[in-house]
């Protein structure tokens, strides 16, 4: 078999990236693993500059609803600071319709869509790209796109994966709810809670409550391979997470856990995202919010940024390295500064004093900041000073108050 583009991964990224590369009369061939529809771990939480940016998402019907705020909690929750908005912050949606329709919207611009095949090989020649998939078929096309996840085969095969010093699992459910009961524990408005370093771990847990659904999760920001470091249980404190929100009644106290998936998150950019006749998407270039875990936003970018490059390229007959390094240029022009100045913010995880949250719980405008970064609707790069005055002056504020008593 013979194409222009294949794209390995339908999620996020690969499916807009075939969408965009399909309205530019490209042939494309998107190939995913697993049989659709499939679930994904993950929180289910879009940005409201997703909608902003792809306006046709909120046309395809699977917005389930819109959060207008939040409340950020202290790790022993005796600190506690509200956000609450006329506008939406975040919109929720629940993942296996979501990618369900992306796939729906790329077929119905001409892509080609294969499910249950997984690539085991790739290879890369001076005239073509082969693929080989798990039942010994072989695909032969110009371009490859890579959007299959951290553990991504196109970039391992390729050479462009590096050895995670950083990972973040995480444990996830979904539980049904009447109507009813979402409007008593989370109002029509649907407030979100953001709980910071539960149990001591370096990360959060959230609850995003949707239409009908409730999403709750834990992730853990986990340095690999570092020593004297006591390894948590995620499931088991995932556990012990669900007990607290029910005594705090943040959920109903019938909610019981059934079914938990585990899933794992990049933390930071290869170094490197293209290579001759490559080009790597979403998580599998690294692309995501390293403190939030929301890579959603970055994958439809990186998606759609790549699909225009490679498109040029198929044009061109240029799918050298030279020629699509564009891409990679492109995403740090669009979100590569954010990310960086993410990246660093992640030792503060690994910090094991509670300052930092004590003053968050007692600093609102701080609290709406990091609220608002964490779910996508500001830039951390452009408020980072604004942030760094807005921190001494709540630190020296609590310094004094502290010092008083």
């Amino acid at each position: 078999m013979k194409t222009d583009v294949v794209i390995v991964g339908a999620g996020p990224a690969g499916s807009i990236a075939a969408k965009t590369l399909a309205e530019k009369n490209i042939n494309v061939l998107l190939i995913e693993k697993k049989k659709f529809p499939r679930d994904k771990p993950c929180g289910g939480g879009l940005p409201i500059r997703v909608i902003k940016r792809f306006p046709w998402i909120e046309d395809i019907g699977v917005i389930e609803s819109y959060s207008y705020g939040g409340h950020v909690h202290s790790e022993t929750l005796h600190y506690k600071a509200e956000s609450h908005e006329n506008k939406p912050i975040i919109a929720m949606v629940q993942r296996k319709k979501f990618d369900g329709m992306l796939v729906k919207t790329a077929v119905e611009k001409g892509v080609v869509f294969q499910d249950d095949k997984a690539v085991v090989d790739l290879k890369i020649t001076s005239d073509r790209a082969e693929l080989t998939l798990e039942d010994g078929a072989h695909i032969q096309t110009d371009l490859v796109i890579g959007a299959d996840g951290v553990y991504s085969i196109v970039a391992r095969k390729t050479g462009l994966s590096t050895k995670h010093e950083y990972i973040c699992p995480c444990v996830v459910e979904e539980f049904l709810m009447d109507a009813e009961v979402m409007d008593k524990f989370y109002t029509d408005k649907r407030f979100c809670h953001i709980h910071l370093k539960p149990f001591g771990l370096a990360g959060y847990g959230w609850v995003f409550p949707k239409k009908n659904h409730i999403n709750i999760g834990l992730g853990e920001y986990r340095r690999l391979g570092k020593k004297n470091r006591e390894k948590k249980n995620l499931r088991e404190l995932y556990k012990k997470y669900l007990h607290l929100l029910k005594e705090n009644n943040i959920i109903p106290k019938e909610t019981k856990t059934k079914h938990p998936q585990g899933g794992t998150l990049p933390v930071k950019p290869l170094k490197k995202t293209y290579s001759d006749r490559v080009l790597l998407v979403g998580d599998a270039a690294g692309f995501i919010n390293p403190v939030s875990g929301e890579g959603i936003y970055y994958a439809l970018v990186s998606g759609e940024t790549a699909a225009k490059v490679a498109a040029e390229a198929i044009k061109n007959s240029d799918t050298s390295e030279q020629f699509l390094s564009t891409y990679q240029r492109l995403c740090k022009n669009d979100f590569g500064y954010d990310i960086r100045v993410l990246v660093r913010s992640t030792k503060q995880w690994e910090k094991q004093d509670t300052r930092f949250l004590k003053i968050m719980g007692q600093d609102k405008k701080l609290a709406e900041m990091l609220l608002a970064i964490m779910t996508g609707q500001k830039s951390i790069y452009e408020l980072r000073w604004t942030l760094i005055k807005r921190y001494l002056y709540a630190s020296l504020k609590y310094s004094l108050k502290n010092k008083n008593h």
